[in-house]
């Protein structure tokens, strides 16, 4: 068995029926899932009969990997699964055809689902504000309601109207205008799935939790199959995933790890008080902790134990470092977002110039990757290699889909969306045309039938090329690899018009998609695949070599689970640890913002620096306009000076009410700077690092830094759909 501490043995070789594992952060998850499957299969458990659920599925296979590794030459392992919860529940519908009849759809994409909502939203439709309505703000509301499982009321004012000002009694009845005027767009939605044999990502869960639930015999048959769930990163499910698993609670073992302090998705619907609550909702189940920490420094985990010990929340954990003592995270504050991205690009390369360092040692994370877009500038200045996590997906480019879209109607002859792409490709097809041609062939019963329509249609736009690129993918309908090659090949004339000269470098993605849709054996499957989880990235080439020594870029977000020698995290100011519009949520997003900085600082090995700036303190954009709002009382930096309220910010310049004078004066944001340094606020919520003892950090000033503040860091029939709740 792989060498593991006491707690971790302990988890791993639990004998009762469900366990939920608070592991904090470097302390071992992986590895005690790992030795959790281990122990069973070596205790008699089939492989077959066990799950392993994660959130993207890179991690899924990199975990059941290690697990066949582990018990190579004792066991045959082959036989375990890994997946993500949308691509198990994929797995359960093909697996039962018979239960579940929607397993022969195709599954939409989220550009896709935008596409969709749009032809059932229409071109007039407006809201009750006479504003018209978007597309992606009805997926939003609808996917958000879904995986949350809130009715449509609720979801609406969560995404719409959560910062509004407006009265109680006045926003209940925009609400309810607006769930009037969507209501109906959204069965129109799902009308169009199932007329159009489209399923969306929330369907695969909600459907078969849903069927496992109201079925006993659907529910009996599917959790039979796997003896024991092993679900990581519990702290990210959503209600709608906990409603799944909850199938498993009376028949299976659950074993779920993850870290209430790193729950960082409620964007997304994820729901922390699930991990928090556990032992209160699931029967017969215990709560162990993994509180020694192998990644960080004594050091580095003193800060990021004080951020969680200042919350209103009980986390009741505090990590110890396994490596013992380092070196003090360090706070430099600088002048602006320039000089930071400066200052960090410059410390990377004198520490691979003079430290023995890699590239590769050093991450840089933001809250936004808008945020982090001064340093990517500085990086490309200064010639630095580097990654930007969080890119668009291989499948998500424009000529992937264009090729992808033949290959979707030769799958599902009612893709309708895929048709229309498809379809306006070719010259003399536009919007109006590809639709007439839908409506005509839509509703013919085979592919067959629609290409002999195709080959002779009387639409002088309908040149030969388009039924035979169809006619020829569908000869490798189960291999997905060939129909991939001749459909570019087919292609080619078409694409090389619309990309030009770029089409050159464009069609070297294909190698790709060619090489990894070898692992699947039909265009349906390889459709399905890629849109659970599109893994190949636009950088990735086959038989090339990557350079792997390069700084990573990347969000707080896109950073859980990585970990880096030094960590450099920009803009740690007032007014973005919370953000203002945190504040004004509440204390849920205000924790989840506080976990969120929790997370960025525990991905630290060695040496972690936070960069607070004085242009940007309390800055934050505004989502609507992209205009500075400075907010918070300061104080004159003269003797008895007076006290001003800052009432506005646009374009460098300061709105400030002078309580002396008792009038509105304009300056400078530069003579602000100089002039005013703020009153700490007694409420801690306001920044995180207010009263941040100085034991803990080593504050440094820029030498550039024009602006010498007082830094004083004690202050710093077809198939149905789930029913879906309209109320």
């Amino acid at each position: 068995m792989i060498s593991l501490n006491e707690y971790q043995k302990k988890s791993a070789e639990y004998k009762g029926k469900h366990l939920l594992v608070l592991a904090g952060a470097g302390t071992g998850k992986t590895k005690t899932i790992i030795a959790r499957a281990e122990y069973l299969i070596k205790s008699g458990i089939q492989p077959n009969r066990i799950a392993i659920l994660s959130f993207t599925r890179k991690s899924a296979q990199e975990i059941v990997e290690r697990i066949k590794s582990s018990v190579s030459g004792q066991f045959n392992a082959n036989a375990i699964s890994g997946r993500t919860f949308h691509s198990w529940c994929n797995e359960i519908m093909h697996t039962y055809p018979d239960y579940f009849p929607q397993s022969k759809y195709t599954l939409l994409d989220e550009d896709d689902q935008i596409s969709a909502m749009g032809l059932a939203v229409g071109k007039h439709f407006k809201d009750s504000q006479g504003e018209k309505l978007k597309p992606k703000i009805i997926v939003a509301i609808y996917s958000y309601a879904v995986n949350t499982m809130i009715n449509l009321s609720e979801s609406i004012k969560h995404i719409r109207y959560f910062n509004s000002d407006k009265q109680a009694e006045e926003l209940k009845v925009i609400i309810e205008k607006d769930k009037t005027l969507m209501a109906p767009i959204i069965k129109q939605y799902v009308d169009y799935k199932v007329n159009r044999h489209y399923l969306d990502y929330d369907d695969l869960l909600n459907i078969v939790a849903d069927a496992l639930l109201k079925n006993e015999v659907i529910k009996k048959a599917v959790t039979n199959r796997w003896e024991h769930i092993l679900v990581d990163e519990m702290q990210d499910t959503n209600p709608l995933q906990y409603k799944l698993l909850k199938s498993f609670i009376e028949d299976s073992h659950l074993f779920c790890v993850g870290d209430d302090a790193q729950s960082i998705y409620a964007f997304r619907g994820a729901d922390f008080k699930t991990i928090h609550s556990f032992t209160d909702i699931v029967p017969n189940s215990e709560a162990y902790k993994l509180l020694l920490n192998y990644r960080s420094t004594q050091e580095i985990l003193d800060l990021s134990n004080w951020l969680l010990e200042r919350s209103p929340l009980n986390y009741n954990k505090k990590l110890e470092a396994s490596r013992g003592q380092g070196q003090k995270p360090k706070l430099i504050h600088t002048d602006n977002d320039w000089e930071e991205a400066n200052i960090i690009t410059d410390d990377i390369i004198k520490s691979v110039a003079e430290e023995n360092s890699t590239y590769s040692d050093s991450m840089v994370l933001g809250r936004s990757s808008w945020a982090l877009s001064k340093v990517e500038g500085a990086c490309l200045q200064k010639k630095i290699p580097y990654r930007k996590l969080g890119g668009t997906r291989l499948m998500q480019t424009a000529h992937v889909r264009d090729v992808a879209s033949a290959m979707r109607v030769v799958a599902n002859n009612y893709d309708e969306i895929a048709w229309i792409r498809f379809l306006q490709l070719w010259e003399g097809i536009g919007e109006v045309t590809a639709t007439k041609i839908i409506s005509d062939i839509i509703s013919l019963s085979s592919l067959t039938n629609i290409i002999q329509y195709l080959k002779h249609s009387n639409n002088k736009n309908l040149i030969k090329s388009i039924p035979d690129t169809l006619e020829i993918v569908d000869q490798h309908i189960n291999n997905p690899a060939n129909a991939i090659k001749a459909a570019v090949k087919s292609m080619n004339e078409i694409l090389t018009k619309k990309y030009k000269e770029e089409w050159t470098y464009r069609i070297t993605d294909f190698d790709v998609l060619e090489e990894v849709a070898k692992s699947t054996g039909s265009i349906s499957e390889f459709i399905t695949e890629y849109v659970l989880d599109p893994r190949a990235d636009t950088t990735l080439k086959i038989g090339k070599d990557i350079n792997k020594d390069v700084v990573t870029l990347s969000t707080i977000h896109s950073a859980k689970g990585l970990e880096s020698k030094t960590v450099h995290i920009i803009n740690v100011n007032p007014y973005t640890y919370p953000s203002t519009r945190t504040i004004k949520e509440g204390i849920d997003s205000i924790e989840e913002e506080r976990r969120c900085l929790y997370v960025a600082l525990t991905r630290a090995k060695d040496n972690l620096k936070l960069y607070r700036n004085s242009r940007s303190l309390h800055t934050q954009y505004s989502e609507d306009k992209q205009e500075a709002r400075i907010r918070g009382t300061y104080k004159s930096k003269t003797p008895n000076g007076s006290e001003v309220l800052v009432v506005n910010s646009i374009n460098d310049k300061v709105s400030v009410f002078n309580k002396t004078k008792k009038q509105i004066e304009e300056i400078s944001i530069d003579e602000f700077n100089q002039k005013y340094i703020e009153i700490e606020n007694q409420e801690e919520t306001l920044y995180f690092l207010n009263k941040l003892p100085s034991e803990l950090v080593e504050v440094i000033v820029s030498e550039k830094n024009s602006i010498q503040r007082e830094h004083n860091t004690e202050n710093t029939e077809p198939a149905k759909l789930p029913d879906f709740d309209f109320d």
